[in-house]
């Protein structure tokens, strides 16, 4: 890091120098022209050369050959890299598979709609500005549907409610969200003018896509609990199923609270606690587990897979609490 000093000129504009290797570098001359981003965070930006386009203003992919869940996969990755327009083709025309599924794939998507068709292409055009979207808010809406998620998932393993595809169905709700914030966390890294609009700092957009990741891997354990319970045809004993609810709901705590001392900036004592609460859910759990060689195969078999759900939605849980005492120590 080199520093300059400012200087003054005439009667209110300031300058500061460059060094001159570095001019040299990149053949800055006296009299070219230079680009100047301020930013609400404090930092000035200056650049040459400045680019037409931003490198996330098109991408173009190929499906020539591919699956319909490739041209699936492929377009969610791009979404979610941040770029503006989706260019899709297939050299051979598309198929109606490729088609059914990038349109099915679109309207999952938040802020994006196919604006062009042809035989060979779909063109998908991101619509939604940066500046009508919060972070914070995508994220307590996360945080609601992957509780709510999760809580029914421990009421239908306990034979209190049948909602198990309602559940399932959450999860791609969860995926969007996440999803969402993703894509305009991956444009911050390339373009500073995305966190202007965003109304927030980087430190804090990174904080919030982090806290969202393990919030959507929470509900695709409440999902999975859900889909294990569905397929088996076994019983679990009344009281195996209170002691490992009452652990599950244990688990639920520690990731209110901790996503809580994210969004709401909560205490960090509130951050401690769930650490504490999501070690006691984990001991709990594992000491569960171990009991379950006296039981029979079959009770064996859903109650080994709900308690891992379960022990890693507590570890969710706690790294989203690490997160919340990072961010104290920078109050």
């Amino acid at each position: 890091m080199e520093t300059r000093k400012i200087q003054q000129v005439g009667g209110g504009t300031y300058t500061v120098s460059i060094p001159v290797q570095w001019a040299n570098d990149h053949d800055i001359e006296a009299g070219n022209t230079a680009y100047l981003y301020t930013h609400r965070d404090g930092s000035l930006v200056v650049r040459w050369n400045e680019k037409e386009h931003s490198e996330l203003a098109t991408t173009d992919i190929e499906l020539d050959d591919t699956a319909p869940e490739v041209a699936e996969r492929m377009l969610v990755a791009a979404y979610s890299a941040g770029f503006k327009k989706i260019q899709l083709r297939n050299s051979e025309g598309l198929s109606s598979a490729q088609r059914r599924a990038i349109d099915t794939c679109t309207r999952g998507l938040t802020g994006v709609e196919i604006t062009e068709e042809s035989t060979h292409h779909v063109t998908v055009q991101g619509l939604l500005d940066a500046s009508d979207v919060s972070i914070r808010q995508s994220t307590i809406q996360l945080q609601y549907i992957t509780l709510s998620m999760y809580q029914a998932a421990l009421d239908f393993f306990a034979g209190e409610s049948t909602e198990s595809e309602h559940i399932i169905t959450r999860d791609d709700e969860a995926d969007r969200i996440f999803h969402l914030i993703t894509r305009h966390f991956n444009r911050s890294l390339l373009d500073l003018a995305e966190l202007d609009l965003l109304g927030i700092t980087r430190p804090q957009l990174f904080e919030y896509y982090v806290t969202a990741r393990q919030l959507e891997r929470i509900a695709d354990h409440a999902a999975k609990i859900a889909r294990c319970v569905q397929r088996t045809e076994y019983t679990v004993s009344e009281e195996l199923v209170t002691e490992s609810r009452a652990i599950g709901e244990n688990a639920r705590q520690v990731v209110e609270e901790a996503s809580d001392a994210i969004i709401n900036g909560e205490s960090t004592e509130m951050a401690h606690s769930a650490l504490d609460d999501c070690e006691h859910v984990i001991q709990e759990a594992r000491n569960l587990d171990r009991t379950l060689i006296d039981h029979s195969p079959e009770e064996a078999y859903i109650l080994t897979r709900v308690l891992d759900s379960i022990i890693r939605t507590a570890k969710y849980g706690g790294n989203i609490a690490e997160i919340a005492l990072r961010i104290s120590l920078r109050a």
